[in-house]
Formats: structure tokens, C-alpha cells, sequence
């Protein structure tokens, strides 16, 4: 009774909060236009020796914008318990790094019950190094070119561990130090501060002189369970409240809840999103973070094509990474070979580029260059294996996932308003 009670308790303080949300920041910029961008090959016309040829590009909608992303970690107590996988691949019966738990043993907040905690299971393999394997991942992957990043931490309190705008190096050190320093940390949880410092430093980072607006994000990563010394409803509507005031300012918050929380624990982190036109998504193996933001659609596309048109084959192992960003692997047949890159927006609209690419075996190579040719099929080879496994666990991980209660794009359809064909 107490749960259903929460639960309804949340559901009506949710219901309100979006009443409450203006109407564009529930609707969001649905009818964005598709475009598509080829880097490489960068001649519309080419020669290759190979068989096989890599391919990328950027594709997106909207228009071609930057983006502004904080990535707010949660550190609180939840946080140190296990996963379930082998992060770090010292195999199930692993153990915490050695000069960690040193250190931990040495350091005077260390409680001893997290002491227990880590020499009795891997602590490398928890829910927090989980988020920060996630969080490492969006980093090295967010071009600098489109993307501005910023870390915040939080439990009972947030802080900047990283200001928006920052290197590559210093966002990966950031990440480090939270590793090293989670115990100082560790805590109960609070959301509304959390968005409360992740949109102040959104806010703080300004546009791009002259540009056209930046786009906004916050990327909760939780395990999804509000925690503090204050009643919870106190916490529930402080939250809402805090992701109200991001949507006022045209920012979106993208939820992952990970582990296999109760279903009435996560009403109010879903509502975070819910409010900004965002997404929620639970992961209840944290492991499968790394792999599903990777995934994370920052550039809107609802689906991305690469084919070689003359042979009617599609490109293989095909990666989309969050700033739009692709690169695929494409096998040659003798001749000319059209290739044909097709992005589709969520809007319906789609943007065709095309490169001709002509596949000449070269011939009377002495052995040297026999066996150079040779070792750059084996790389490309190499490369096409590694992808496709890749590629595989991130399809593997789609068909796996539940039903969410909504579709991850949570934007309703405009009332009376049909969506413009595509063109």
C-alpha cells in the first residue's frame, strides 16, 4: 500500500508539473529537416585498389548546430553496488584494484561497510564505474567540432567536476578523479540539485557569436532512486520543479536509469525527462550503458542508410554515434561502384549524397607491394570484424529492451497537425 501510494503521489505530482511546462518545450521542434554530409570518400568521384572501402559522415536534422552537453553522474551510496558484468575483464571472480582499495583502506571517510563492500566483490564492476565506462564513452566520442561537454557529480550536493566547454583530456581527467575520490562523495541522492548545477553551467557556456542556437542537454546517469534526510515527497516536487525550470530555458534531459529499480521508485526520474521533452530509458544490466549511449541520438535522425547502389549490397557493420556522426565499410565490385548515403529525419523529410567510387585491382606488383596490399585488406578485415561485433551488441541490446511505458522520443504529436511528407 505504502508503494501504490508513492506511486500516486508522484503520478499527480508529475501530471501537474507537466500542466505546468510550456507548451513548446513539451511539443519540442518536431519537423526538423534531414541532411546528409559525406567526409569520406571526399571526392565525389574516386579510386580505389582495395575491395573494400571505409565511408563517414555526419547527418543530423534541424540544421547543422552545435550542442551543449552536461553529463551528471551520480555518486551517491546506491552506486557501489554490483552491476553484474565484468567491467574490467579480470573475469567473474575478480577482484578491486589493489592500489585502490590501498588507498580506500588509508582514507578516513572510508566506512567499513564500503571496506567490506570492496574486498568482497570487484568494486571496478559497480553501478558508479559502470556510469563513468558510459560517461568516458560519450566523451571520446562527441566531436569537439559540434559538441561543448561539461560534468557535473552529484549525490546529496553537485558540483562542477568538469566546466562545459572543456578539452577531451580534461573531461577524461575529471572522470578519473571521480573514480579516485567517489568516497568523499558518497551520499544520499538528490536530482533537483543536480539539474539545478548542470543547467546553470548549460546556461553559463553562452551561444555561438553570431551562430545559430546551441542546442541543450543534461544526461542523468542514476541508478534512478531518490534518497535524502528530507521527506521524499519534498524531494519529488524539488526535482520536477528544477527539470521545469530547464524546459522554460529550452533544454531537454535524456534519464538512464540503471539497475532493475522498482517500478514506482522511477515515476519521478521519468518525469524529469518527461517534462523537457527528453527521453527515459532503464538499463537493468549498468553495463549495457557503455554500449547504449553510444546509441543516444543527439543529432535527431531517425534512421541512417549507407549502400553500394550499384550492387544493391548495404554497407557493412554501420556505426551512428550521438553527434550524428557515421562510419560504415563498404565492399567494391570491379567497375565504377555509386554509393548512396539516405538520412531520414523523425520528421519524414530525407537527404540523399551519393560518391562513385571505381574498384581497379592494380596489376604486375612486385612482392613488396603484393604484400603491402595484402596487409591493408587484413587491417580493413580486422577493423570490419571488431564493428561488426560492436555492432551487434548494440542490436542485441535494442531487441532486449522492454517496452517503455512511452517511445524514447517523448514529444507528442501536435493536435490537428499532420507531419510534412517527405520529400
Amino acid at each position: 500500500m505504502r508503494a501504490r501510494a508513492r506511486a500516486l503521489a508522484a503520478g499527480a505530482a508529475l501530471a501537474a508539473a507537466l500542466a505546468a511546462a510550456p507548451a513548446a518545450a513539451q511539443l519540442g521542434d518536431l519537423y526538423g529537416k534531414a541532411w546528409v554530409r559525406v567526409d569520406a570518400p571526399a571526392d565525389v568521384e574516386s579510386v580505389s585498389e582495395l575491395p573494400l572501402v571505409e565511408v563517414s559522415g555526419l547527418a543530423g536534422a534541424r540544421g547543422l548546430r552545435g550542442q551543449d552537453l552536461v553529463v551528471a553522474i551520480d555518486v551517491s551510496d546506491s552506486t557501489v553496488e554490483p552491476c553484474g558484468v565484468d567491467l574490467d575483464g579480470d573475469g567473474e571472480g575478480g577482484a578491486t584494484d589493489p592500489s585502490l582499495r590501498a588507498w580506500l583502506e588509508r582514507h578516513p571517510d572510508a566506512s567499513d561497510a564500503l571496506l567490506a563492500r570492496v574486498a568482497r566483490e570487484d568494486f571496478d564492476d559497480s553501478v558508479l564505474m559502470a556510469e563513468l565506462a558510459a560517461a568516458r564513452a560519450i566523451v571520446n566520442q562527441a566531436d569537439p567540432r559540434a559538441f561543448r561537454v561539461g560534468i557535473v557529480a552529484f549525490s546529496g550536493a553537485a558540483w562542477v567536476a568538469a566546466p562545459l566547454g572543456s578539452s577531451r583530456d580534461v573531461l577524461l581527467a575529471a572522470l578519473d578523479r571521480l573514480r579516485a575520490d567517489f568516497v568523499d562523495a558518497l551520499g544520499r541522492t538528490d536530482f533537483a540539485e543536480a539539474l539545478r548545477v548542470a543547467g546553470r553551467e548549460a546556461a553559463r557556456a553562452g551561444a555561438d557569436p553570431g551562430g545559430p542556437a546551441r542546442a541543450r542537454t543534461v544526461l542523468l546517469l542514476s541508478d534512478g532512486a531518490l534518497a535524502g534526510g528530507r521527506p521524499r515527497a519534498e524531494l519529488e516536487r524539488e526535482a520536477l520543479a528544477a527539470s521545469r525550470e530547464l524546459a522554460d530555458r529550452g533544454a531537454r534531459v535524456l534519464a538512464f536509469a540503471l539497475g532493475p529499480q522498482a517500478e514506482d521508485q522511477l515515476d519521478v526520474y521519468r518525469g524529469l525527462a518527461e517534462l523537457t521533452g527528453g527521453r527515459f530509458e532503464q538499463l537493468a544490466r549498468p553495463s549495457d550503458a557503455v554500449a547504449r549511449l553510444r546509441a543516444v541520438d543527439f543529432a535527431e535522425v531517425a534512421e541512417l542508410a549507407v549502400e553500394n547502389a550499384t550492387t544493391g549490397a548495404a554497407a557493412r557493420a554501420l556505426r551512428a554515434f550521438p553527434d550524428g556522426s557515421f562510419d560504415a565499410l563498404v565492399e567494391l565490385a570491379p567497375g565504377a561502384n555509386r554509393l548512396r548515403f539516405t538520412a531520414r529525419a523523425r520528421s519524414g523529410s530525407t537527404d540523399v549524397a551519393e560518391r562513385v567510387v571505381r574498384y581497379d585491382a592494380p596489376a604486375g606488383l612486385g612482392p613488396a607491394e603484393v604484400a603491402a596490399r595484402q596487409a591493408k585488406v587484413l587491417e580493413l578485415v580486422e577493423s570490419l570484424r571488431r564493428r561488426t561485433a560492436e555492432t551487434r551488441l548494440v542490436s542485441d541490446m535494442a531487441r532486449r529492451r522492454p517496452a517503455q511505458r512511452r517511445e524514447l522520443d517523448l514529444r507528442p504529436e501536435r493536435p490537428g497537425v499532420s507531419a510534412p511528407p517527405a520529400r
